[in-house]
């Protein structure tokens, strides 16, 4: 049984934000039904294989009036509903939030529109690089020329985000009684993509090194011809690096001096020089494996076709092949979020455009209307109220969580180590909205107060 099973969700989605959004509540055992129009999805792509994935599916044409009040019994049966259009669309087809919240007031209505319905530019047609344009996505440090990337990273947050929102609305709801809206708008959703880097992006140009960085944090080109990224981000790294690498002479000479490779720029273009001369003394995977073994992160720049075709990415479930109807054995993104006791998976291959519409209309048929009563009013409450967090995480990932769970209302407490180096200076974004406290959890006091 997955963590959703039990849900149902229908999804109006199209191009991206939507229909992912739905493949990620379908993968953890949601019942998720696609509306489709006419003709199938508005693009055409083999990705849809994917998005689209363990969900039923039913063709109804919005703008015809039998097939619209189709769309509007089955909204009334739901318990969540997904729409990418932009503001105000599913207003007048009778489907917007409004409405449905009236004929189901526990319904989660969630909206993922380019620009948010307050933005003055809510009535754009936001493709992916409409936004990433306002967004300064294609913003390049070195120069005047915007660089484009094909990866839709706004559709792509706001799919992720949209699927958390609705769990912590779903939880609301056993609480509360009441469904609510949600709307993420892609632009929106994309400062959580660049965040506080984004913010500084034109920092790079300034720097001793022009856009690459410090010698310490960069691609270096290997002996085979590939490259490899390599970070050494902080001094102890530094020094793992230089011990596995032989370089005891390159400490004596202060090579290994990180502040001074950001004050000095000739002694960073120094350090440059020997650093690019010295990957060239070995294969990209050789690097990798030295490094690494040496406790410094270091791993070799792959294109996607070896990423997914990666041992661990196959043997571990990332990567897994399904049977699409129509487009036969391919490869697909397995259930990359794995839960002990309920864990997701990927139940059918996408349907056919309309291939379950007798099963989904009989359904509507069986279920029994919602109550349109709503809850006795009470204090409004944060959605995580009352939920308590250990954040004992650095860097970005782990930070990131707790953050996004302190915006939802959870009592976030920040944990971090009085010695490390930087100690909570780092990454303040991630970090707003939680408590802090600082424990040396390798000595036993402290981890008496991590217990407790």
């Amino acid at each position: 049984m997955g963590a959703l099973d039990g849900i149902r969700v229908v999804d109006f989605g199209q191009y991206v934000a939507g229909p992912l959004a739905g493949m990620l509540l379908a993968d953890q055992g949601a019942d998720v039904v696609r509306v489709e129009p006419p003709g199938g999805p508005r693009w055409d792509t083999p990705a849809n294989a994917t998005w689209n994935r363990g969900k039923q599916s039913i063709i109804l044409d919005l703008k015809d009036p039998a097939d619209a009040e189709t769309a509007r019994r089955l909204v009334a049966t739901a318990d969540v509903l997904i729409e990418n259009f932009r503001p105000g669309v599913m207003d007048r087809l009778g489907l917007g939030h409004e409405a449905m919240g009236t004929a189901n007031p526990r319904l989660v209505y969630c909206s993922l529109p380019g620009f948010a319905s307050d933005d003055p530019r809510a009535n754009v047609p936001a493709w992916e690089g409409v936004v990433a344009a306002a967004t300064g996505t294609y913003l390049n440090a070195r120069g005047n020329r915007p660089v484009y990337t094909a990866i839709p990273i706004s559709s792509s947050y706001a799919a992720m985000l949209a699927a958390v929102s609705i769990a912590v609305a779903l939880n609301a709801r056993e609480r509360d009684g009441a469904g609510q809206r949600i709307e993420i708008p892609l632009f929106d959703a994309t400062f959580q993509a660049l965040g506080v880097r984004g913010q500084r992006a034109h920092s790079a140009a300034t720097s001793p090194l022009g856009g690459g960085g410090i010698a310490w944090v960069r691609q270096y080109e290997c002996k085979d011809g590939r490259w490899v990224q390599f970070h050494a981000a902080n001094s102890r790294f530094v020094n793992q690096f230089i011990d596995a690498a032989g370089l005891g002479t390159w400490r004596d000479a202060a090579l290994a001096d990180r502040q001074r490779a950001l004050r000095d720029p000739e002694f960073a273009k120094e350090l440059l020089t020997r650093m690019i001369a010295l990957f060239k003394t070995k294969t990209s995977q050789e690097w990798e494996d030295l490094v690494n073994a040496a406790g410094t992160p270091c791993a070799v720049c792959r294109d996607s076709a070896e990423w997914i075709d990666h041992p661990h990415a196959r043997e571990s479930g990332m990567a897994v092949e399904v049977n699409d109807p129509r487009l036969g054995p391919m490869r697909q993104p397995g259930i990359q979020c794995q839960l002990s006791a309920t864990p997701g998976a990927i139940r059918s291959p996408a349907p056919v455009p309309g291939a379950d519409r007798d099963r989904i209309l009989s359904s509507i048929g069986s279920s029994q209307p919602p109550s349109t009563s709503l809850p006795a009013p009470r204090a409004a409450l944060a959605a995580l109220h009352g939920v308590k967090v250990l954040d004992l995480c650095i860097i970005l990932a782990g930070p990131t969580c707790g953050r996004t769970l302190a915006e939802f209302g959870a009592d976030v407490i920040k944990i971090d180590n009085p010695g490390r180096e930087g100690g909570i200076a780092f990454h303040l974004d991630v970090n707003r909205g939680k408590r802090s406290i600082l424990l040396d959890l390798n000595k036993p006091e402290a981890q008496e107060v991590f217990w407790a």
